[in-house]
């Protein structure tokens, strides 16, 4: 189980507002969540769960560097390119998406909150947390997201 806090709901407004931001490429709006309140405590480890490589060409930013990037975040882990976005798939189709991450960078000490922008399934913070763990982290993971 992955312990995980979301700052919102995904109520219509938030999905028109996802879709705003990342289909329609709107980086703008990242401003808007700049205030929010760093999730953890102190010596917590901020590790974002990286875009897919062809959705960051196509967007020209990566979501969830957008949203969070000025909290001090360490890239620790990459990702593969998938046959489908996820946001295309069903959800019995998210939940058999096969491992894409990877570790990428020497692992920290420290409790790590993983954070994402949207949770549906919690497959991707799942396939995220398992590669650390496959990777040698004995330590607690949890998972912030935007929206849930």
């Amino acid at each position: 189980m992955l312990h995980h806090r979301a700052q919102f709901q995904y109520t219509p407004a938030m999905k028109a507002l996802i879709y705003q931001f990342k289909g329609l490429g709107d980086y703008r709006l990242a401003g808007a969540f700049a205030d929010l309140p760093r999730p953890g405590r102190a010596g917590d480890v901020l590790v974002p769960l990286p875009s897919e490589p062809g959705h960051w060409r196509e967007r020209g930013f990566d979501p969830v560097l957008a949203l969070f990037g000025h909290w001090g975040l360490t890239p620790l882990l990459a990702k593969a390119d998938t046959a489908a976005p996820q946001a295309s798939k069903t959800r019995a189709q998210r939940l058999a998406t096969p491992q894409s991450f990877r570790v990428v960078r020497p692992l920290p000490r420290r409790r790590i909150i993983l954070l994402d922008d949207v949770y549906t399934t919690g497959r991707t913070l799942y396939h995220a947390a398992d590669a650390l763990r496959a990777a040698g982290f004995a330590g607690e993971v949890v998972s912030f997201s935007l929206i849930r």
